[in-house]
């Protein structure tokens, strides 16, 4: 027993020491991604964020990694690394309004944790020098890897806040077989409010039933549980093109498409002010046997017609005078003429410009009544008025 107890101190003092030295890490001059918004090429789209960070005892690992500055690859530890392109991360996002948070989790350590997830910064009004600090306050603390016990956190932590959320994990995804069901109950609590990003750090364990990677295999699941996250590698990130590609991905997005123009109003056109439709024909008057005086019972029918022609200025008419048949052609021709001409007069009499009257005899040479009686001659002997 007491063999055990002196193992795990050295081991924990082995761990203390390598920790001690960390290795510096110059950061990546950060993109610019201000200009897109201030442009309106991109708004954004995210309202709170919560970082977590894996500090389980693999993130302790070496790992070997090609620096953007340096010939000769690095050689740091997991959680070094880590925290760098956590470090790119914080540096990428545009100056926005936010809220944000950063946890970590690790199993509990007897001597130096007695917790599994804790909440470094947060959640609170992002600054980010003071998220840049909290990023490097961590440390490895635990065997275990509790992701879902992070998620669950993180899940209490944004149900409160408004708008949408995102939740960036970076993490080795190694011994986490109960963060699949956590994110998928994040989801759950917090609907289309939430996203779930990884980013995957250091090399992967290849495994018959992983054969991509056990890390890559468990992420690809809790971002699928998310619905709207994305998973990527380490080593996708480690430039600031790829960082700006991914931060962009978190919290930015294209703008609402502008609604459809207004319609042009109406041009109101005024009704057309239409005159009465031209008649076929206009009131016929009749005449007594070898007459061509205005009875009085058609003088009506003669002031109807003048006020048809007063509403249409632009009509002219023909007085069309006819007899019967009774007397010679060049006879009822006369006779027809002064018809025409009679109500020509009255037409003109009543206001009619006589330019817009005009006469014509036609004699007896177009009966309406071919029949040789009174009922049919009185039918014929009479003025027509033709509008043209």
């Amino acid at each position: 027993m007491r063999s055990k107890w002196l193992l795990a101190v050295v081991a924990f003092v082995a761990l203390v020491g390598f920790s001690g030295c960390a290795t510096v890490i110059k950061p990546v001059p950060a993109q610019d991604l201000n200009p897109k918004l201030k442009s309106g090429a991109l708004v954004q789209k995210t309202d709170n964020f919560q970082m977590i960070l894996d500090t389980s005892a693999s993130m302790d690992e070496p790992y070997t990694w090609k620096h953007f500055e340096y010939t000769s690859p690095m050689q740091t530890t997991k959680l070094e690394y880590e925290q760098h392109l956590a470090r790119l991360f914080n540096d990428t996002i545009p100056p926005m309004k936010l809220t944000a948070g950063l946890r970590d989790f690790a199993g509990q350590r007897w001597i130096s944790r007695n917790y599994d997830t804790k909440l470094w910064y947060g959640m609170s009004p992002y600054v980010k020098e003071d998220l840049g600090k909290a990023i490097y306050a961590v440390n490895t603390a635990g065997v275990e890897s509790p992701l879902d016990k992070a998620l669950d956190a993180a899940t209490l932590d944004l149900k409160p806040l408004a708008g949408k959320s995102a939740v960036i994990i970076f993490t080795d995804g190694l011994d986490m077989p109960k963060a699949v069901a956590s994110a998928q109950a994040m989801k759950a609590a917090l609907k289309d409010n939430v996203c779930i990003y990884a980013v995957l750090i250091g090399p992967d364990r290849m495994t018959i039933e992983a054969p991509k990677g056990e890390g890559l295999a468990l992420l690809e699941k809790v971002v699928k549980a998310g619905d709207c996250g994305a998973m990527v590698r380490g080593k996708d990130v480690e430039s600031a093109a790829g960082m700006a590609a991914f931060v962009e991905r978190v919290f930015l997005g294209p703008p609402p498409p502008q609604p459809p123009p207004a319609a042009p109003a109406p041009v109101v056109v005024p009704p057309a002010v239409t005159p009465p439709a031209l008649p076929e024909k206009l009131e016929a008057i009749y005449f007594d046997f070898d007459k061509y005086v205005i009875k009085p019972e058609f003088r009506d029918a003669l002031k109807r017609n003048a006020e048809w022609l007063r509403e249409n200025p632009n009509a002219k008419v023909v007085v069309e005078g006819n007899c019967d048949e009774r007397g010679t052609n060049e006879y009822n021709m006369a006779l027809g003429q002064r018809r025409a001409d009679a109500a020509a007069k009255y037409l003109m009499d009543l206001g009619i410009a006589k330019d817009r009257v005009s006469t014509v005899s036609f004699g007896e040479e177009k009966p309406i009544c071919t029949e040789s009686n009174e009922a049919c001659w009185s039918k014929n002997r009479r003025d027509d008025f033709r509008v043209k």
